[in-house]
């Protein structure tokens, strides 16, 4: 099978979209299938991987200027559409604004291959997503829709007249699964209990991931706890808003207790999770928590916002708990400071328990939805007009 994996946001860009899309196209040319890579991150020539199954992943950048080339609308979309000579489908990641992934969903619409959409951002409030008024009108026949987790397909299904598919991010948990074997604390004290409490969290540093309230969580566990307990918290990732925070702990105290190493690769954000002890996730508007994912993996409880896609592998009390507010949050963290035993049965259920957003499962269930999106364009012929396309 040829699939063309459509994203804006690619590698060296890090996020949750750049990396799922990296790792997907990666398991499915494993998998033998032949996936390019369309995105509009960066500009140069093409990068190709080759496996030993004999699938092949190529990575197309086409960098701003494909937005100019040809004249006007028809002229940038026949560009895009080139790039999808015999592909079986093309599969678009789209966030809130996703301007190539779009037209990419609707190109592949008009020329009559099957297309799927998914959708990796959910809005405060159940706002309306605005690339579904512009898909639904360019596109209105035959488009396969699905979502990165339950939170994100309930806020769709309000607006798209389709049905709304689960298609989890995937993980490979064994790269992160080290934990078991950290070295015993060197601060623990003569009954085993650790003297130090290590929170950690992977994040980027903007309103949406909402930093200052993870601020707010890690003063409010410092006066709670006792003054012989020590604190350590690990705040990995970078973003427009980390000098700000950066500021605020120096002015308010915390920087002898507090880093802030910036982006790290993955392999030294698993060391970090490795000297844990907690992962808290404050996003409220967190679509999946791809970062939450993998310290699950690494075995650390995880604290996070009820109601956000974390949900999907975050079950009350089993891979750790739940928070009803930015209150109860605080409350939570203090509890897992002070609950020795709780952290150990949690941490090992996550330790031993394989998740089960695991990569083969989440292969199998993406190409279902390819041949259901083959499908689904075999019986609605593609458009022969673009009603409302300008819209794209």
């Amino acid at each position: 099978m040829k699939v063309v994996l459509v994203t804006d946001g690619y590698l060296p860009r890090l996020g949750g979209i750049e990396l799922h899309v990296r790792d997907l196209g990666l398991q499915l040319a494993a998998a033998g299938h032949d996936v390019v890579v369309v995105t509009s991150t960066g500009a140069g020539r093409e990068s190709m991987t080759t496996p030993p199954s004999g699938g092949r992943l190529v990575v197309q950048r086409l960098g701003r200027p494909w937005a100019r080339q040809g004249t006007g609308l028809r002229g940038r979309t026949s560009a895009l559409s080139g790039l999808f000579d015999g592909a079986d489908v093309v599969h678009a990641h789209t966030s809130v604004v996703s301007p190539l992934a779009w037209r990419a969903a609707a190109t592949a619409r008009r020329r009559g291959t099957a297309a799927l959409v998914t959708v990796h951002s959910m809005l405060p409030g159940g706002s309306v997503l605005p690339m579904t008024t512009a898909l639904r009108r360019a596109t209105a026949r035959g488009l396969r829709w699905s979502a990165v987790s339950e939170a994100v397909a309930v806020q769709l299904r309000e607006h798209v007249d389709a049905p709304v598919a689960v298609l989890h991010n995937g993980i490979d948990p064994a790269p992160w699964r080290a934990r078991g074997q950290r070295p015993p604390n060197p601060c623990a004290g003569d009954h085993g209990a650790a003297s130090v409490f290590t929170v950690v969290s992977a994040l980027r540093f903007a309103s949406r991931k909402r930093p200052h309230v993870l601020l707010d969580v890690l003063s409010h566990l410092r006066t709670q706890l006792p003054a012989a307990t020590s604190v350590r918290a690990v705040l990995v990732g970078d973003g427009p808003l980390l000098r700000d925070v950066r500021l605020r702990a120096r002015a308010d105290g915390m920087l002898p207790w507090l880093e802030l190493p910036g982006r790290l690769e993955r392999e030294e954000l698993a060391g970090v999770y490795a000297q844990g002890d907690v992962y808290v996730a404050p996003a409220r508007w967190e679509s999946f928590g791809l970062a939450a994912l993998e310290a699950r993996c690494a075995g650390l409880p995880v604290l996070a916002m009820a109601g956000s896609g974390v949900e999907e592998f975050v079950h009350e009390g089993v891979e750790g708990f739940l928070a009803h507010d930015d209150a109860h949050l605080g409350e939570l963290l203090v509890r897992m400071a002070c609950d020795a035993k709780a952290r150990e049965t949690v941490g090992r259920h996550n330790s031993t328990v394989l998740p089960h957003v695991s990569w083969s499962r989440v292969v199998a269930e993406t190409l279902h939805q390819y041949h259901a999106a083959g499908a689904a364009a075999e019986r609605e012929p593609s458009p022969s007009a673009f009603p409302g396309a300008c819209a794209l």
